[in-house]
């Protein structure tokens, strides 16, 4: 069974707040939430480190300037 990682666990991991969470959240590229039980929700460990694979390779890339 997969890891599944809480909301405020994701957030604090990200260097981030809750609410800005749930405003990533909205994103399309973002890993969508599973819902854990009526009032609780996870996130796929393995989607998350993906997802944030995909993000600095795409940070880093528009980080870099053409030599001249």
């Amino acid at each position: 069974m997969e890891k599944l990682i809480r909301p405020k666990t994701l957030a604090e991991n990200l260097g981030i707040s809750l609410s800005t969470l749930y405003d990533r959240m909205k994103e399309p590229d973002f890993p969508r939430k599973v819902q854990i039980s009526k009032q609780a929700v996870g996130f796929r460990e393995s989607e998350v480190i993906e997802w944030m694979d995909r993000n600095t390779e795409e940070k880093r890339e528009s980080n870099l300037t053409p030599v001249q």
